[in-house]
C-alpha cells in the first residue's frame, strides 16, 4: 500500500538493540491488538492524551476508526511490529476542508519497552516524507513540556515551536504543564 506516496510499506527496520521490526499500514484486523496495547501505552506515558486507566475504546470502535482513516486519501495509519506483535503506532491526517487541506497533524505512540530504540525518529521520518509526497505545506504536532527526547527528535527533523499553551494539560501527579505546538513547513 502506498497511501498516494513514494513511501512503500512495509519497511523493515533494525532497532538499536538489533531486533528487527516491520513498519506497515494499519488494517482493520489490528483493532483487537491495538485495543490491548493502547491502554498500556497511555498508562506508561505522560506524553499521550489519555491519563492512566482512561483509554476505554473497544474493538468495534477501533475497527470503525481504522476503516474511516484508511478510506481517507488525506490520512495514513501505520503500525510497527516486532516478532509479529504491534509495539508502536503512528499516523497523520489532514482535514478534508480545502481551507486546511495543506497541512496535517501527526502523532505516534510506542510501548515503553521500545523507547530509545530509534522508532520515534523512524516513524516521524516516514510520516514527514508522506506529507512531503502529498504536497503538504505544513505538518504539525502537539507535545508536552518535559517530553525532551521527543522534542529533540522533532527539532532535528525541522519542526519548530509555534505556540505554547500554558498550564494546558494535567500531569499524572495532578500538576499542570504546557502543551507545545510544533510545526514543519515544507
Amino acid at each position: 500500500m502506498t497511501y498516494d506516496s513514494r513511501i512503500q510499506l512495509p519497511v523493515s527496520f533494525s532497532l538499536k538493540d538489533g531486533r528487527e521490526s516491520r513498519i506497515r499500514p494499519t488494517t482493520e484486523d489490528d483493532a483487537r491488538e491495538l485495543c490491548s496495547i493502547l491502554p498500556r501505552m497511555h498508562d506508561e506515558s505522560e506524553w499521550l492524551n489519555y491519563m492512566p486507566g482512561e483509554f476505554d475504546k473497544d474493538e468495534r470502535w477501533e475497527r470503525n476508526f481504522i476503516r474511516e482513516q484508511i478510506a481517507k486519501p488525506t490520512a495514513i495509519m501505520i503500525v510497527v511490529e516486532v516478532g509479529g506483535k504491534i509495539i508502536a503506532t503512528g499516523g497523520a491526517g489532514s482535514l478534508e476542508y480545502k481551507r486546511y487541506a495543506h497541512h496535517a497533524e501527526v502523532g505516534l505512540a510506542i510501548l515503553k519497552d521500545y523507547w530509545g530504540q530509534g522508532l520515534g525518529r523512524k516513524l516521524m521520518e516516514l510520516l514527514v516524507q508522506w506529507g512531503r509526497d502529498r504536497g503538504l505545506r505544513k505538518m504539525y504536532l502537539k507535545t508536552f513540556d518535559g517530553n525532551d527526547r521527543a522534542i529533540a527528535i522533532y527539532d532535528s527533523l525541522g519542526f519548530k515551536i509555534e505556540a505554547r499553551l500554558r498550564q494546558d494539560f494535567r500531569r499524572n501527579d495532578g500538576t499542570f504543564g504546557d502543551t507545545i505546538i510544533m510545526s514543519l513547513n515544507y
